[in-house]
């Protein structure tokens, strides 16, 4: 497609000779040109549109508002200095400084096969979108296989229950990921936190009412193999379904995440809430499991909280008669439920029964878990897991912790570092939760293995030679011996 701008007063056709060739777009949030070079740089929306697959658009620090879009396989770099020539590296999804911002409606939508990383995105509003309606108020990922990587996702909301909006059987529009929809896509390394899925009651004439919230951080779903939909290494923390309880209110699910159908791995889902009213059938203060199936491998639930059943982890029973769900190597603790006798045992781990969850006990497996009730798994560890500090958000295993080396290495296959991006597996088995205790350092053990070595050279991915790396990843270590043998070898160095 070509592009006409008018600059400096000379009319100027572009596109078929820039971005149709072009491998990098480059963003500044004062930009007005085509988007060629950093000194000609482009508006980042007018820089999506033109995006073709394969294409790349580096965005400098800076705040953007408005409600952006992404249709192709192209990926979006934030945070960006405003010199790069190369991707920037990502080590977290704190402190970012390319800021996009709501303006009413949702912030990002990714489609077709679209990545992003490093952008912190607030103030969404997904209650009127026509892609999506009430889904992901920050980020909707509208299936194709979309990415977010090291992005911050915080204080978006996927229905405001104000505006009196209905679905078709006239009953109020149900909010459904607050902070992000993921639809046949993956979030990676993000932080979620501080979103809502419904924000305010629903007015009725004779009462009020608070309409669905599925999701309070994050709703994720699979249209068919859930391996297609996936959240790993994330923090998801401080989200809810809605922001107060209410004595009339449907039902919610999942104030971390709502799983349809996926994975949710190696991630930490700390203080999150489904409130509204007592219902059995609010499920799953940090986790619920809700329709199809779902795996929740190596995560650790802390001190979220449901008005219903399943404080940490909840597998939802109502309308959900095809839902399987297995959960491995997680620790839940410190969870709360709704506050009379029928959560007895349901505060941390809803682990259901045949009188009053039908065919839920046949439908969700349990393998090795670490949660205070016994009655949740005559295999499950019921000793303190012995956090370094939770009070403090330290959710590391410390020494000593009956968690360590206790977990099912297969569950976590394919996954080969944990939320600190350490190496998985250290000692003789997996640990339980996200982090995996490593005692050692890969820089140690290239110094002293393989006989006299009179070298060391380290080199990012990118091939970048540092003196030491400085945080832990992949790096390519280059040894050098007395023999003049030389050794290249791509290693996960642990740096503490």
């Amino acid at each position: 497609m070509k592009r006409l701008f008018l600059l400096a007063g000379v009319l100027m056709l572009t596109g078929g000779l820039s971005t149709m060739n072009a491998e990098v777009i480059y963003v500044t949030e004062n930009g007005v040109g085509d988007g060629m070079s950093w000194n000609s740089a482009a508006p980042l929306a007018d820089a999506l549109s033109w995006a073709a697959k394969g294409d790349e658009i580096y965005v400098a620090k800076g705040t953007y508002t408005g409600s952006f879009a992404l249709k192709v396989a192209a990926t979006v770099y934030g945070n960006c200095e405003g010199t790069e020539t190369e991707p920037p590296t990502y080590t977290s999804a704190e402190g970012l400084e390319t800021f996009l911002k709501g303006d009413g409606k949702r912030v990002v939508l990714l489609d077709g096969g679209a990545a992003i990383y490093g952008f912190d995105i607030s103030g969404g509003d997904a209650s009127e979108e026509t892609t999506g309606v009430a889904r992901g108020g920050g980020l909707y990922i509208n299936s194709g296989g979309g990415v977010a990587k090291y992005c911050r996702i915080h204080d978006n909301k996927a229905i405001d229950g104000t505006k009196r909006l209905l679905e078709g059987n006239r009953i109020p529009q149900r909010g459904v990921g607050g902070g992000a929809y993921v639809w046949n896509g993956r979030l990676e390394n993000c932080i979620v936190e501080n979103n809502i899925a419904t924000t305010d009651p629903w007015l009725k004439e004779d009462n009020s009412v608070w309409s669905m919230g599925v999701g309070g951080g994050v709703c994720l779903e699979s249209s068919g193999d859930p391996g297609d939909a996936v959240v790993v290494n994330c923090i998801i923390r401080n989200n809810c379904t809605t922001p107060d309880d209410d004595e009339s209110s449907y039902y919610h699910q999942g104030g971390g995440i709502a799983i349809k159908s996926g994975y949710l791995i190696n991630s930490l889902i700390v203080g999150n809430k489904v409130n509204g009213s007592n219902n059995n059938q609010n499920v799953g203060g940090g986790v619920c499991t809700t329709e199809k199936e779902a795996y929740i491998i190596n995560c650790t639930a802390y001190d979220n909280h449901v008005k219903g059943l399943g404080g940490g982890f909840g597998f939802q029973s109502q309308n959900a008669d095809g839902m399987r769900a297995v959960i491995s190597n997680c620790i839940a603790w410190g969870n709360t439920c709704r506050d009379d006798d029928y959560g007895t045992g349901n505060a941390n781990i809803r682990f259901g029964n045949a009188q009053t969850d039908g065919e839920l006990p046949n439908r969700v497996t349990i393998n090795v878990v670490c949660v205070p009730e016994n009655t949740v798994s005559a295999s499950a560890i019921t000793s303190d897991p012995m956090f370094v500090d939770a009070a403090n958000g330290n959710f590391r295993l410390a020494e000593g912790s009956p968690c360590i080396d206790a977990g099912d290495d297969p569950a976590i296959e394919g996954y080969d570092t944990d939320l600190d991006g350490n190496a998985r597996i250290f000692g003789a088995a997996v640990d339980l939760g996200p982090y995996e205790v490593n005692d050692g350092s890969a820089i140690e053990t290239a110094e002293t293995n393989g006989g006299e070595i009179v070298r060391v050279q380290y080199y990012t991915m990118q091939g970048i030679e540092v003196t030491s790396p400085s945080v832990s990843g992949l790096y390519i270590v280059k040894k050098t011996y007395d023999t003049k043998k030389v050794v290249v070898e791509k290693d996960f160095i642990s740096v503490k």
